[in-house]
């Protein structure tokens, strides 16, 4: 029941205006659509999809279209969320760090993050409804269980508070506990002026964004709406959507271009985002309920570019990259060490067109995939005139286009933004 309408005025737009990179690596995998380009990072690894209200779904960036002179960077989290969830529905951790990174110089750590922590508040213990009549206003006595948040600016490793005690927005339980839930979710986005211009921020539910069929496409790559060997020859044949009606928790900020790129090189305009959740290391349970929290904090969950550890990191893999830093990630991929090897095979010979070319007889290329290495590590420039063909039309690129490339670059996994691009490479159709 959480809305989409909300969701989409966030979310829709990184579909086109900060999918660049996204979709010229579709066309790089061969997928060639706009459609395959959309995709995330669900349950991607064996022990987050045990730890969900840590696990980073998705990861976001492009310029925003409203405000051209700010970029949007949103983190979703919490997948698989029935919008019918009650009593407790879906809270952020309180025991969770989330943060969302910016790197402004290419050397692959963080030169900006904001750090979101929350805390929940009881008030009234005795019963076990999540509102004990209607919420008009977030801080309504009937909202009996709603969520605060901090964020924590930490620049070039300097913390400081920026803001704390910001409303999250509640659930969309249903017609009598939310009458007006359109005002509810608009009142939890929080502004803050600053000399470089405002700063936006939200955090609460969203509906998951991404159309993807989870029934077929894990059933030896079955994609539904093509003719067998690659669809189904019986059954349901139509694709079907395995995300609609499901949510996610997002945290959207908005940010003007010149306090992200305060400090970057000279001329330089590409960003390198990534999110990350981390725990504490230390964790002592209370036969009574209670948990007890210490030591130092450690990455659990990690996402930059879509994929990538969903589908191209091998089991032996998938654990260690969602606690490794960004910063690490060509250390070990040139190494020489048997994870190093791993980590390059699976990068230069991608296991996916490998079981392609097994179930459906699609080739494979003959030299290593040494472009997955630009699209995942370094970010792209064009060696020669490119078209990206949208269902809007044609989006044309002359060579030497910097489509994502720090000047400085070291090669890290992250999604690359260009905060130079600006306007609408493909304009979506109105809802």
């Amino acid at each position: 029941m959480n809305t989409k309408q909300q969701a989409k005025r966030i979310l829709a737009n990184a579909a086109c205006l900060g999918m660049l990179p996204v979709l010229l690596m579709g066309s790089a995998i061969g997928s060639g659509g706009m459609q395959a380009a959309q995709a995330s990072s669900h349950r991607e690894a064996p022990l987050i999809s045990q730890d969900p209200v840590a696990d980073n779904t998705d990861t976001y960036a492009f310029v925003s279209p409203d405000r051209q002179d700010t970029v949007t960077l949103i983190g979703s989290w919490i997948p698989g969320q029935l919008p019918q969830g009650g009593p407790n529905f879906y809270p952020f951790g309180t025991d969770v760090f989330y943060d969302i990174n910016v790197d402004n110089d290419g050397d692959a750590k963080p030169n900006i993050t904001y750090r979101f922590t929350f805390a929940s508040k009881v008030r009234n213990p005795n019963t076990f409804l999540y509102n004990t009549g209607p919420i008009n206003n977030v801080p309504d006595e009937t909202f009996n269980t709603p969520q605060t948040y901090t964020i924590t600016e930490i620049v070039n490793g300097r913390s400081s508070t920026f803001a704390s005690g910001l409303w999250i927005a509640p659930s969309n339980i249903g017609s009598k506990s939310t009458p007006n839930y359109e005002k509810l979710w608009w009142s939890t986005i929080h502004k803050f002026p600053s000399p470089d211009g405002d700063l936006r921020f939200f955090a609460g539910p969203t509906d998951d964004p991404f159309w993807v069929d989870l029934g077929s496409v894990f059933d030896l790559l079955t994609l539904r709406g093509n003719p067998p060997p690659i669809g189904y020859d019986q059954g349901r044949k139509k694709p079907t959507d395995g995300l609609r009606k499901f949510n996610v928790n997002s945290i959207a900020i908005q940010v003007p271009i010149k306090r992200i790129l305060a400090g970057a090189p000279e001329g330089e305009t590409v960003i390198g985002v990534w999110a990350a959740s981390s725990r504490y290391s230390q964790r002592v349970l209370s036969p009574l309920g209670g948990v007890q929290q210490s030591g130092d904090l450690v990455q659990v969950s990690r996402l930059g570019m879509p994929l990538v550890n969903e589908v191209v990191l091998p089991l032996a893999l998938k654990d260690a990259f969602n606690g490794l830093k960004p910063e690490q990630d060509f250390g070990l991929f040139s190494s020489g060490t048997p994870a190093g090897d791993l980590l390059k095979k699976s990068v230069l010979k991608p296991e996916l067109q490998g079981l392609l070319n097994g179930l459906y007889g699609v080739p494979i290329p003959a030299q290593d995939r040494t472009d997955l290495l630009a699209i995942f590590l370094t970010g792209m420039k064009t060696t020669k005139p490119f078209t990206i063909r949208t269902k809007n039309g044609k989006v044309e690129l002359p060579a030497g286009f910097n489509v994502n490339q720090p000047k400085n670059v070291v090669p890290a996994e992250m999604i690359r933004l260009n905060t130079a691009i600006k306007g609408d490479l493909c304009k979506p159709k109105p809802d």
